[in-house]
């Protein structure tokens, strides 16, 4: 049975507040803020430089798990659970309007943003 409109929002506000507890130090969350993009942008860039991108591809996942593995000390969430994959993005991009002062629904908003950390 499809999730109605309700369960997803609450499925995407664990995901995000899952992952943003997983990400804490801002140490850890800096390497997330460039590593993310720089993968998701290596990969429709694959079409046109191959080179680039996978310097783009294996330059992003160094940092992310540089900022897992020695900054946070945890292991990424993505080995649990793949869905991570859609839900690092997410995060990065809610971070990115947050900081250009956009307003979002609160399930789209982190628990620590909601409680003013």
């Amino acid at each position: 049975m499809p999730m109605d409109r309700a369960q997803l929002k609450a499925t995407i506000k664990r995901y995000l507040d899952q992952y943003d507890r997983e990400h804490s130090r801002l140490a850890t969350r800096l390497t997330h803020y460039v590593g993310i993009p720089m993968i998701v942008v290596s990969i429709p860039l694959a079409l046109v430089s191959p080179l680039l991108a996978g310097g783009l591809f294996v330059g992003g996942w160094a940092l992310q798990l540089t900022g897992h593995f020695l900054l946070e000390r945890n292991a990424p969430s993505l080995l649990a659970d793949p869905l991570y994959l859609l839900v690092g993005p997410l995060w990065v991009g809610i971070q990115l309007l947050q900081w250009l002062g956009l307003s979002l629904p609160e399930y789209l908003t982190p628990a620590a943003a909601r409680a003013g950390g």
